[in-house]
């Protein structure tokens, strides 16, 4: 049996117009995604883009790489209210399967308006007494007069959208708010956005200085999986399973490509010496326990001495050193 393609891949564009683009990673084109049942999309809205409301069959988080936006989500539920936020540079946003939302993964969107618009595939004359119109008529113009699909490019600004506050709460949580590991990075889970909970997912980030500055080898041992995104410059990546020295992945990876890190797979990436690189990935688990395998408050830094020692065939003055880097 041939081995699964594990090479990162960029994303497809689904939209591509004024208002911005929408690219999203299959598991069609990287069957890893779909084989831990992953989705990954990128969203960029220009000035007055705007993503048509829609809602998914999944739960997901966005996470702002730069710019501001006011997003909208609507929870589920009767008489639920809807929450405005404006959205700044490092901020995580968790919203669940079902809720409506303005802003857009190998994910279904159920659109509200326009050509891909759910409602469209209703017949005009029932949607019209449903809604309390008063013809066939006036719902095909109220359901089906925007011409878009999923972005568009607004004519004015919506003064009347406002962004409160309060409604970050739960929902929305800023990446400088969470304290760094003992390697720099950063991992915000439900202890820092309680909806993370409810979604099972969480976000890894990490900057890594030009260099070849490394990050790794790390591994989740809570069995999540994780997809990782590039946002920024490039380098080289390695992923090993278990079965001796089996690599599965061992690349050259530049910014807007992903890549998946199996469940129990351990992962090393190096920055070039150009620019850095910055990471964001999506973790399998609200609470991961993402740990290295070197270091202060790593595996092999937890061991009692003499295991590792013994384990690795080595002296005592290499153990400290592995322990203490």
């Amino acid at each position: 049996m041939a081995a699964p393609d594990m090479s990162p891949k960029a994303g497809k564009p689904l939209v591509q117009n004024d208002a911005g683009s929408y690219l999203a990673w299959s598991g069609k084109d990287q069957p890893a995604l779909a084989g831990e049942k992953l989705g990954c999309g990128l969203l960029v809205l220009k000035p007055l883009g705007f993503a048509l409301p829609h809602y998914a069959d999944s739960g997901k988080f966005g996470y702002v790489l730069g710019g501001s936006a006011v997003v909208g989500v609507l929870p589920v539920g009767v008489d639920s209210r809807e929450r405005v936020v404006r959205l700044e540079a490092g901020d995580v946003i968790a919203m669940r399967a079902g809720e409506v939302t303005w802003c857009p993964g190998d994910f279904s969107y159920f659109i509200l308006d326009g050509p891909m618009g759910v409602l469209g595939g209703l017949d005009a004359g029932l949607l019209a007494t449903a809604s309390g119109l008063t013809s066939p008529e006036q719902a095909a113009t109220a359901f089906r007069s925007q011409p878009a699909a999923l972005l568009t490019r607004l004519s004015r600004k919506l003064h009347g959208v406002r962004p409160r506050e309060h409604d970050r709460h739960g929902i929305v949580v800023n990446a400088a708010r969470v304290p760094p590991d003992s390697t720099g990075g950063k991992t915000v889970t439900a202890a820092h956005l309680p909806a993370l909970a409810q979604l099972g997912l969480s976000v890894g980030l990490a900057l890594l200085d030009a260099g070849a500055a490394v990050r790794g080898p790390w591994v989740l041992r809570d069995a999540a999986a994780q997809a990782v995104y590039v946002a920024r410059g490039s380098g080289g990546v390695q992923v090993a399973s278990a079965g001796g020295a089996s690599t599965l992945l061992d690349a050259e990876v530049a910014a807007g490509s992903l890549l998946v890190v199996p469940r129990y797979a351990v992962a090393l990436v190096a920055a070039d010496d150009a620019g850095g690189m910055e990471l964001v990935s999506l973790i399998k688990s609200s609470r991961p326990a993402m740990e290295h395998f070197t270091g202060k408050g790593s595996v092999i830094g937890g061991l009692t001495p003499e295991i590792v020692q013994a384990a690795l065939n080595v002296s005592p003055e290499l153990v400290e050193q592995l322990r203490t880097k």
